[in-house]
């Protein structure tokens, strides 16, 4: 009796471990999780082999807070550039909602950094500070900046950033 008893659990056991892969229930996460995951954004359009890409170091941020981001930017062009490499990072201009916006940078002296064929410069910090002027009201955003390097100018990615309402 004990045999019989022992062949049935593992009878059991077997067609729960069996059937576990033929569900028909979705393993996809529900939709409002689906929204915030995204791959690496893509690459700004490449401009005499220079490209940017920004990146958000958030997606949300409260009116007045200096936005953050990581730039990466890469040549792939056969041209030696030599890039400012003080942190953070001036833009020349910068688009809001498909709408572009002189920046005035300082001038000091910078500390300038080789940009040869086939390097990439990761991770480096751009901040736009309330200073800038950019008319950041609540909600949803587009944004993109664009420098130039030795007379070339580079523009970014968009990136979508939102303002969140006043407390």
């Amino acid at each position: 009796m004990q045999k019989v008893g022992n062949l049935v659990l593992l009878a059991l056991i077997l067609a729960t471990v069996s059937s576990l892969g033929c569900r028909r229930e979705s393993r996809t996460p529900p939709r409002s999780a689906q929204r915030f995951v995204r791959a690496a954004p893509a690459w700004g359009p490449e401009s005499e082999g220079l490209q940017v890409r920004l990146r958000p170091t958030r997606r949300v941020w409260g009116p007045g807070e200096t936005l953050t981001f990581k730039l990466d930017i890469r040549n792939r062009g056969r041209r030696l550039f030599a890039f400012d490499a003080r942190e953070p990072i001036g833009v020349d201009r910068v688009a809001l909602d498909d709408r572009w916006r002189r920046r005035r940078r300082s001038r000091r002296a910078a500390r300038m950094r080789p940009l040869g064929p086939d390097t990439e410069l990761a991770d480096l910090v751009l901040a736009l500070p309330p200073t800038v002027g950019l008319p950041l009201t609540p909600g949803p955003h587009n944004l993109r900046v664009a420098f130039s390097l030795e007379g070339v100018e580079v523009v970014s990615n968009a990136v979508g950033i939102e303002i969140a309402a006043a407390p």
